[in-house]
């Protein structure tokens, strides 16, 4: 029987995806297993492989068309087999599943599927906020197991709770913020109408649109396009941290002349070239681990601070910004560290990165030094605690004293860093350390690999 092959979810945050190419074409044959398309995610692009064996009947989806996920990319079956017609079933039955969930006609007698009921909250990843919630209001674990995180990779928090799986998607598609909206239902749960009531009120509320041009020579479009995709994902996530966290910055200027001097020695005597963004991670990284608290996120009403550094490192790709992850720097050369950091910056600016390989960091690096930037500010990576901002090095008058003690001015390599921290959790005093921590490691490199 011929079976319809669907744009895969690959992710918690991805909603929809595009064919980046196909690995076969219509009539090939295709074993189970096999690589059958590459797709864009939100981040990267991934590989695929086809769950059927059979024949590639047809091809469904066109490359570098944005579709939904679940929708029909291809058909796979038997030579001879009605590819058009599997189509239309699958069609006929995601509509019957439709109606079954009641979708259309569902106002507060929301459901969701059976669970087993010995499940534990303990088993769930679920804030404490989230897991208060329940207790107090006595909800069933059943029902919570099938419910959708909205928190840090994939966790149940507390508006995920509060508000029915029909009154989030409403709340999606309107730009309604959940917490802001107060619940009719149960255990004042936000059910559809309260999303709705909100999203009436919050147009009411917005400002006219400005009057379009008077001429088309007022205003000359030269493209329209979606923002949709990675562009959405760093703008949503950057919007959050931005909003919620507040921003705190420690500027300093750092003297970077002995700091090439030892780069050049080490990659004179050594195999592996060693970037300077490689004694970053592992500066940053030495940092971490005598500043334990920087190494932290607060998530919910809990501080969690890690024992790993997790150091990712800002990358500019074809599909926007990502930030790969160098997982347990404290824990590597110098040499594991370059040799690393060669091979994610490179797939990372084809979109070829695993999504395990672009999450999980504890600490960013933001370095646009090689462009020239002079000082810059950077938005901290959500849920993280703090970022590191990396401007160019520039020859610049310092004063400093000479053999007599005698100050006098001299040229010399100068680099601004800038911190940006979420002030909720790290302090002026303990960000400062940082800084200057940091700031002593590159003017005595020597000291990063003791």
């Amino acid at each position: 029987m011929a079976k319809v092959i669907v744009m895969p979810k690959l992710g918690y945050t991805q909603d929809t995806g595009a064919i980046a190419a196909w690995l076969k074409a219509e009539g090939d044959t295709v074993e189970r297993g096999e690589a059958l398309f590459d797709v864009h995610t939100d981040k990267s692009v991934v590989t695929v492989e086809s769950s059927a064996a059979g024949t590639l009947l047809k091809i469904a989806l066109e490359p570098e068309v944005t579709v939904p996920v679940l929708t029909p990319v291809c058909v796979i079956g038997e030579p001879g087999e009605d590819a058009e017609a599997a189509l239309k079933n699958h069609k006929q039955l995601e509509v019957a599943d439709k109606q079954d969930d009641g979708l259309d006609d569902l106002d507060e007698e929301e459901t969701t599927e059976a669970a087993p009921a010995d499940v534990d909250v303990k088993d769930l990843k679920i804030t404490p906020r989230a897991k208060k919630y329940i207790q107090e209001n006595n909800i069933d674990m059943a029902s919570v197991a099938q419910i959708e995180g909205t928190g840090y990779e994939g966790g149940i928090c507390e508006k995920d709770v509060k508000a029915s799986p029909l009154a989030k998607k409403i709340a999606a598609k309107e730009g309604v913020d959940l917490s802001t909206v107060k619940g009719t239902g149960v255990n004042g749960k936000v059910m559809k109408k309260d999303v709705k009531a909100a999203a009436a009120a919050q147009k009411a509320a917005a400002p006219a649109a400005a009057p379009a041009p008077e001429s088309k020579d007022d205003l000359m479009i030269a493209e329209t396009k979606p923002y949709a995709g990675v562009r959405k994902i760093i703008g949503d996530r950057l919007s959050q941290s931005k909003f919620t966290a507040p921003h705190l910055y420690f500027t300093d200027s750092i003297d970077m002349t002995e700091f090439f001097a030892f780069r050049k020695m080490i990659n004179d005597m050594g195999d592996v070239k060693i970037a300077a963004s490689d004694l970053f991670i592992k500066a940053a990284s030495k940092c971490l681990v005598k500043f334990p608290e920087m190494n932290s996120s607060l998530q919910g009403d809990q501080v969690i601070t890690y024992k790993s550094t997790n150091v990712g490192m800002a990358v500019a790709g074809d599909n926007g910004l990502i930030v790969p992850v160098v997982k347990n720097a404290q824990s590597k050369t110098l040499s594991e560290i370059a040799s690393e950091t060669r091979d994610l910056v490179s797939r990372a600016q084809a979109g070829r990165l695993a999504m395990d390989e672009y999450s999980g960091g504890t600490f960013s690096i933001s370095n646009l030094g090689m462009f020239g930037i002079g000082n810059f500010t950077a938005i901290i990576n959500p849920p993280e605690a703090g970022i590191l901002s990396i401007s160019s090095v520039r020859k610049t008058p310092v004063v400093m004293p000479d053999a007599d003690g005698n100050d006098t001015i001299v040229i010399r390599p100068m680099m601004n860093v800038q911190l940006s921290v979420d002030h909720r959790i790290i302090d002026g005093l303990l960000a400062s350390q940082f800084v200057e921590y940091f700031k002593e490691l590159l003017e005595n490199p020597i000291k990063i690999l003791m």
